[in-house]
């Protein structure tokens, strides 16, 4: 059973990643999609935030408990990794075609398994669809095209991605509790009616670092790591 779904993975990948370098197109569409991910972020965040409607209050405590769920997925995504065996990339394992323009992967020295773009985009998912089934809808139609543009360009396997968007959707649900809520949403929540201009200069940041996974954080981190540890080159 283990080869068998060893093997599903590659002809999975391959399948996906014979299309790299057919088209400029497809190419530019998987390389630069992500990029547009923080703008689809923060759209639907503003949408719901501001929609008026009696609902207000536990629409925006549900929006703070994303970004706590954001972060924590990440946290278990790495604890996750750090306790199987170590995965390089199938463009470095088994390889891979690459686009018809030159494009250097921008990544950490991570396993490849899980994703990590999978986890916090399905986590954000799977927060919106329990406020709105719609917002859930479109950001996981999004998450579904940035995941398989990562299998396209050879970044990850088709489990990885699995993997992945099962961890994150899971602890988005598992952290949205009532208990949660009020403990976490209803507190930080407070502070908005009463220092608004500071709790918005922080909730954007947040904003910001949670639609791209906490790039800023990562990066120092990675940084401080890599004061200890020889840095091989981002495989």
């Amino acid at each position: 059973m283990k080869d068998y779904l060893l093997g599903l993975d590659l002809s999975i990948y391959r399948a996906l990643n014979d299309f790299c370098g057919w088209s400029p197109v497809l190419d530019r569409l998987a390389v630069h999609g992500a990029s547009v991910a923080g703008a689809v972020f923060m759209g639907i965040v503003g949408a719901l935030w501001f929609s008026p409607d009696k609902d207000t209050t536990r629409r925006r405590q549900t929006i703070i408990i994303i970004l706590l769920a954001v972060a924590l997925s990440l946290v278990l995504n790495r604890v996750l990794s750090t306790f199987v065996p170590f995965r390089y990339r199938p463009m470095y394992s088994v390889g891979a075609n690459a686009p018809r323009f030159e494009w250097h992967a921008d990544q950490e020295n991570w396993s490849s398994f899980p994703s990590d773009n999978a986890t916090y985009l399905f986590a954000i998912s799977a927060g919106f669809w329990l406020i709105s089934w719609r917002a859930g809808l479109l950001f996981a139609a999004f998450a579904t095209y940035i995941a398989i543009s990562r299998v396209f360009l050879g970044i990850h396997y088709p489990s990885d991605i699995l993997v992945g968007a099962i961890l994150g959707t899971a602890t988005a649900v598992a952290v949205n509790r009532e208990a949660v809520r009020k403990l976490v949403g209803r507190n930080v929540l407070a502070l908005e009616s009463r220092y608004p201009a500071y709790f918005y200069c922080l909730f954007f940041i947040a904003l910001a670092e949670v639609s791209g996974g906490f790039p800023t954080t990562r990066h120092i981190g990675v940084a401080i790591v890599h004061l200890f540890v020889p840095y091989d080159g981002g495989r």
